[in-house]
């Protein structure tokens, strides 16, 4: 599979080198210079880029994505925008990232099938490990 990746933070980084590691092609977008320097030799490509704008994105080979993820976890305008001009661009499997409610809510009405608080499925996933561990103990 071909994946797109719009923002390299932890969350972005982490999911575009284990997307990688597990055989998928991935293309990485951030406009950090620093966080694409840092990740461009562990995934396919690297570009430095302000994904809000739309003419910027055509300059990506979007019709092989076959999903695009925001992991945008800073500002909620510059994920919508993105959203927004992917869109535009016609991709068609886009997942984002949301950073509360009130943006997942946003993202339903975009039309955005999945959507995703990665804060929330990590709670849940170490509520797990803490009552596993709990349980262990008795």
């Amino acid at each position: 599979m071909k994946y797109l990746i719009i923002g390299l933070g932890n969350f972005g980084r982490t999911l575009a080198e284990e997307l990688t590691d597990n055989g998928n092609e991935v293309i990485g977008i951030d406009n950090d210079e620093r966080v694409v320097e840092e990740i461009k030799d562990r995934i396919s490509l690297a570009y430095i880029m302000d994904a809000t704008e739309t003419y910027a994105l055509r300059a990506l080979p979007l019709d092989e994505i076959d999903c695009a993820i925001i992991a945008i976890g800073q500002s909620m305008e510059h994920s919508l925008r993105t959203v927004a001009a992917l869109k535009e661009l016609s991709v068609k499997n886009i997942y984002a990232r949301a950073l509360d409610n009130t943006h997942k809510s946003i993202l339903k009405a975009m039309n955005i099938k999945k959507i995703f608080i990665p804060e929330c499925y990590a709670a849940r996933l170490f509520s797990r490990m803490m009552a596993d561990e709990n349980s262990q103990m008795e």
